[in-house]
């Protein structure tokens, strides 16, 4: 009586699902439909499940490896009516959510050969940036952000050192990031030095128009 007084008017469905060992009128139209789309061997029922947030009305779910030797990779489920009670009915819309372990999610790709390697060619190509903006004196470490929020806005991938760092160490990094170019804001401003990493070539552009000199080095 205490579990039923708890359940409150979920208690009726509860019961009569457990009481008719696990079986649902919602819950097998769903494993049907997965079935008829060749998912049979993704699904296992268990009527134990309970996923720890209230605003669950309907189905819930989790999602595990294939070995079973991790914990949940993610899960959710169906819930009719958080939206409108997070906009305060404005908006009545069902929805159907989940959410994933990141740190779950990224044992199994190490332990995953081919997920793995997908994962290291995936990091080394965000690695990689259009241009390293190398900045030789602090003074000018202002006009060098004014210039890198530009060249991003133009859709360029730009990097530069948070903290002062010796010039030689920041062509090191400009080099280890794959950048394609570097730029030098030093003595020479208001013009910056433009070198082009791969043949080591230089000059010298005007710092207004340095986005237009890079237009011409490395089209979009």
């Amino acid at each position: 009586e205490n579990t039923r007084a708890k359940l409150g008017e979920l208690a009726d469905p509860v019961f009569a699902i457990l009481s008719d060992g696990g079986k649902s009128e919602k819950l097998e139209r769903l494993v049907n439909g997965l079935r008829g789309r060749g998912l049979a061997d993704f699904i296992n029922v268990d009527v134990r499940i309970v996923r720890g947030l209230a605003y669950y009305t309907g189905i819930v779910f989790e999602v595990f490896d294939r070995a079973g030797k991790l914990r949940a990779i993610a899960g959710g489920g169906r819930y009719d009516n958080l939206i409108a009670q997070l906009s305060d009915s404005a908006v009545s819309m069902p929805a159907l959510g989940f959410a994933m372990g990141d740190v779950v999610l990224g044992e199994l790709m190490n332990e995953t050969a081919r997920a793995r390697e997908k994962m290291q060619q995936a990091i080394a190509a965000e690695q990689k940036i259009d241009i390293y903006i190398v900045i030789a004196k602090e003074e000018r470490r202002a006009d060098a952000l004014t210039q890198i929020q530009q060249l991003r806005d133009c859709g360029y991938r730009v990097d530069y050192a948070l903290t002062t760092e010796k010039v030689p160490k920041q062509f090191q990094t400009a080099e280890q990031l794959g950048a394609r170019l570097a730029i030098l804001f030093g003595d020479e401003w208001p013009q910056v030095k433009m070198k082009q990493m791969a043949s080591g070539e230089q000059q010298l552009v005007p710092s207004k128009d340095l986005v237009s000199a890079i237009g011409s080095e490395l089209p979009r």
